[in-house]
C-alpha cells in the first residue's frame, strides 16, 4: 500500500465504542457489574462504571465524555456543521472512519486509546481490565482494513509489573505496534531511577516497540479562578471573567504538560540501559523540546550528572538520547517546520488528533501546507511519512 500521509496521533474513545463491550468480553466474573456500560437515564444516554461512577454522555466530543456544543470549540462547531455527531459512530464504524480519513486525505492513523478515561475510573482492577478489552477491541477494529489503522495498547499505571504483563501481552497482537502509559497517573515516578519500571522497559526493548505519554496523561497545575468553577462545562450560566482567564491559561499551557514525562524518559535511565527502547511524546508539540534539550544538557553538565548518574551510566548529555530514542507529535503548529532540525527532523511525527475537538479534520492538507511548507521534499516526507512507517512497521 502506498502511503503520503501518516496521522501519528489519533484516537478512539470509550464515549464512542459499543455500550455492552466491556460487559460482554469481561474475562473477570467478579469485575462484570462494575465495567463501563451505556444505560439510559433522565438525561438520556450516559456511560455509567463501577456501579454508580457516572462518565458523562456518548459519542462526546473529546475523552472527558463531555457533550458536543456550539460555541465551545471552533473545531466542534465545523464538526456539528458537517453532521458528524449524527447518526453511527463515525471514529468506531470502519467505512465511516476510513471516509473521514480520505475527506483529509489521510492514509493511515496510529490509534491513540482510551487511556485517558482511567483516570475517571476509581478501581485499579477495573482500569486494567478495561485496558485489555479496548485493546483486543482496538487489534479487531485494525483488522477490517489492514494497514489503515495500528494500535497503541494502554497500560495500567498503578502496577508496574501488571503494566509490563500487558504490554507482553498485546505485543503478540497483530496490529499492536506501540504502547500508552498515562504518565501523570503513574502510582510510581516514571523518572525513577530505582528498577521499578525496568521490567515494563525491558519489553518495550526486546518487542522493539515504543512507549508513548500522550501530553503526559495530564495538564501543569494553575491556580482555580478566585470565585470560579473549573468544570469543563458551566451549567445554566455564563462564565465570569477569572473563568474565563483560567480556561485560557489551561489552553495555552496544555501541550506543554509533556515538558516532565520528556525529561523523565530521558533521565530515569531507560535510554542508556536499553539501546533498542524508544518513547513517543503524542501531541505534545515542538517548539519547546529545544529550549528543554538545552536546559537538560545544562542540568548534565553543570550539576555532574556525568561524574554521579549511576546505575546505569549516562556516559551522554540527555540531548543525544533524545536524538536516538525519543520522538514527538504535533498537529497544527505553524512554526513546527522551521524547528524540526532543531528538534531533530528524524524525531517529529504529524497527527491530526482526529476525532478530538483540536484536531485538524477535515482541514489537515491546509494545516500541513502552513505547518511545514518550508521543508524540503525528502524532509516533508520523513515528517507525514517515514519516520511513523519506521517506528510502527506501517505496512508490515
Amino acid at each position: 500500500m502506498k502511503y503520503n500521509v501518516i496521522s501519528g496521533d489519533s484516537h478512539v474513545d470509550m464515549s464512542w465504542l459499543p455500550g455492552d463491550l466491556f460487559v460482554k468480553n469481561c474475562s473477570k466474573p467478579k469485575l462484570r457489574d462494575l465495567m463501563p456500560r451505556i444505560v439510559e437515564t433522565k438525561d438520556g444516554l450516559r456511560w455509567i462504571a463501577e456501579k454508580d461512577n457516572v462518565l458523562g454522555v456518548a459519542q462526546s466530543a473529546g475523552f472527558e465524555f463531555i457533550k458536543p456544543q456550539p460555541g465551545r470549540w471552533r473545531r466542534t462547531d465545523k464538526m456539528l456543521a458537517a453532521g458528524f455527531y449524527d447518526g453511527p459512530a463515525r471514529p468506531v464504524d470502519p467505512e465511516l472512519r476510513l471516509k473521514d480519513m480520505m475527506t483529509d486525505g489521510v492514509d493511515c492513523e496510529i490509534l491513540y486509546g482510551i487511556t485517558g478515561a482511567g483516570k475517571n475510573l476509581h478501581q485499579d482492577d477495573v482500569i486494567a481490565e478495561v485496558y485489555r478489552t479496548y485493546t483486543d477491541w482496538a487489534n479487531e477494529f485494525a483488522g477490517s482494513y489492514p494497514g489503515r489503522w495500528y494500535v497503541l495498547a494502554p497500560l495500567p499505571f498503578h502496577d508496574g509489573k501488571l503494566a509490563a504483563a500487558e504490554a507482553r501481552r498485546a505485543s503478540k497482537l497483530k496490529y499492536v505496534r506501540g504502547f500508552d502509559l498515562m504518565a501523570s497517573q503513574c502510582k510510581h515516578p516514571i523518572y525513577a531511577r530505582d528498577g521499578y519500571w525496568d521490567e515494563l522497559w525491558e519489553v518495550v526493548n526486546d518487542t522493539g516497540l515504543s512507549i508513548s505519554s500522550h501530553l503526559g496523561g495530564g495538564r501543569i497545575p494553575v491556580q482555580d479562578p478566585p470565585g470560579g468553577s473549573t468544570a469543563f462545562v458551566i451549567e445554566g450560566r455564563k462564565a465570569n471573567q477569572n473563568e474565563i482567564a483560567w480556561r485560557g491559561v489551561m489552553g495555552a499551557l496544555g501541550q506543554l504538560s509533556g515538558v516532565q514525562y520528556m525529561c523523565a524518559f530521558l533521565m530515569n535511565g531507560a535510554c542508556q540501559k536499553y539501546e533498542n527502547f524508544k518513547f513517543v511524546m503524542g501531541e505534545a508539540g515542538t517548539g519547546w523540546i529545544p529550549f528543554i534539550l538545552n536546559r537538560l544538557d545544562h542540568a548534565y553538565s553543570e550539576q555532574y550528572f556525568e561524574r554521579i548518574v549511576k546505575n546505569p551510566p549516562m556516559p551522554e548529555p540527555p540531548s543525544y538520547y533524545w536524538a536516538r530514542q525519543g520522538y514527538t507529535t504535533f498537529q497544527e503548529e505553524p512554526s513546527a517546520g522551521q524547528l524540526a532540525h532543531l528538534v531533530g527532523i528524524n524525531n517529529v511525527m504529524w497527527g491530526s488528533d482526529y476525532p478530538h475537538p483540536d484536531s485538524t479534520w477535515p482541514d489537515s492538507q491546509e494545516v500541513i501546507h502552513e505547518a511545514l511548507g518550508n521543508l524540503k521534499p525528502a524532509d516533508l516526507k520523513k515528517v507525514l511519512r517515514d519516520n511513523a512507517i519506521k517506528l510502527y512497521n506501517v505496512g508490515k
